[in-house]
């Protein structure tokens, strides 16, 4: 039986003031997550899904659509106006996190050793003022690894995976081209195996080879550590090749979610068709 590892219902985000029109003046029907009374964004509206261990969920949707947005909540990037989270850790002791309803140090905690996160700009997921292997280094401290030498064959061996040579350890990100910076941002997150990874639109902007050689290093990290992902892009190749299942979102909120192959093959709602359409 696969156990669960996140259950979300509920989540909502606006941006703004806010009022009592804002749900329902916006969303798919109106075309816009623009508040017509208040001019509040509409972010996320009443996101529920669920996510099982191992498993790889895509979220896709145009700019705007809200799908950032979702997991800058679930990584506690930034605050929710409504709904519900639950992260089972099924390492170890089992226990049980509402996430909306932890203290600063408790989000702090579960960042740091649990949930992991690639950024679509590597800027935001490293220190580029330190070295590769430093970035790995603040992970690791974090997380009680104290001795250096540890710190260093740890680092070593993440950089190694993610196919960083090692003689690079010791550079600083800054002058590593996009594709490297985001295989270093990868060994971070990755840095204490954490039951749960968020992956924002990780292969934009890169040359094709060096998306193609990325995403082959994503599927192998989920085969070897049953990594439970959720991936957000507007790249339908991207949620054919790594999702099993998908959530399509426009403005604001969930159209359509199922299987990947029944969403792409045989896609219900107008927008799914026309973003697999274009895709063609």
């Amino acid at each position: 039986m696969m156990r669960k590892v996140l259950d979300v219902k509920g989540l909502s985000k606006v941006y703004g003031k806010g009022c009592p029109y804002c749900r329902d003046a916006t969303g798919p029907r109106f075309d816009t997550n623009i508040c017509p009374h208040c001019a509040s964004v509409v972010a996320v509206h009443d996101i529920s899904f669920t996510l099982y261990e191992g498993e790889i969920l895509g979220v896709m949707g145009e700019s705007g659509s809200g799908k950032s947005t979702v997991v800058k909540c679930l990584y506690f990037d930034e605050t929710v106006d409504g709904g519900t989270a639950h992260f089972f850790d099924n390492h170890g002791q089992y226990n049980l996190f509402d996430l909306f309803s932890l203290n600063a140090a408790q989000r702090r905690w579960l960042r740091y050793r649990r949930f992991g996160m690639v950024y679509q700009n590597p800027h935001m997921g490293l220190n580029l003022g330190i070295s590769a292997g430093g970035n790995i280094a603040e992970r690791l401290l974090m997380n009680d690894m104290l001795i250096y030498a540890d710190i260093r064959k740890r680092a070593s061996e993440l950089l190694q995976r993610t196919e960083v040579p090692e003689n690079r350890m010791d550079d600083l990100p800054g002058h590593f081209s996009g594709g490297m910076q985001q295989r270093v941002q990868i060994a971070k997150a990755l840095a204490t195996n954490p039951p749960l990874l968020f992956l924002d639109e990780v292969t934009t902007g890169l040359d094709v080879s060096v998306q193609a050689s990325i995403l082959d290093l994503i599927i192998e990290i989920q085969d070897q550590l049953k990594t439970t992902m959720i991936v957000v892009t507007h790249d339908l190749g991207v949620i054919r090749l790594l999702a099993g299942r998908t959530i399509v979102m426009k403005n604001g909120c969930i159209i359509e979610a199922g299987l990947t192959d029944q969403i792409l093959e045989d896609p219900q709602h107008a927008y799914t068709q026309r973003l697999v359409a274009s895709a063609l």
